[in-house]
């Protein structure tokens, strides 16, 4: 297994914690929507850890470049559930930080 699979499966774990955290729940949900979101940022976020791995790109601009896909997190599976918009952005700005923890975790 490549260190970006171990970096994804330690997102799609860690996004079930942070759904129990804010939601009290809806584990699955937040697993496909993190999923949806790792997905279509695959390519993106490939480029960004292997920079930072080369210590090319610091953890600050690493962190403002998660920032910037902030409004990327699609939360369908979520909203599906009927998920009030503040627990909603609390679940995208906590996946923003487990993105970030666990990049560092992997690639550093």
């Amino acid at each position: 297994m490549s260190k970006f699979d171990d970096f994804t499966d330690a997102v799609l774990l860690g996004a079930k914690d942070l759904a129990r955290d804010v939601f009290d729940g809806f584990e699955d949900q937040a697993r496909d929507d993190t999923r949806a979101f790792l997905d279509k940022t695959k390519n993106d976020l490939q480029r960004w850890t292997t920079l930072l791995s080369d210590n090319e790109l610091s953890e600050q601009d690493f962190q403002d470049l998660l920032e910037a896909k902030k409004a990327n997190i699609e939360i369908h599976a979520l909203t599906r559930q009927g998920i009030a918009l503040t627990k909603a952005e609390r679940f995208r700005s906590g996946l923003i930080e487990l993105v970030l923890d666990k990049a560092i975790g992997v690639f550093l």
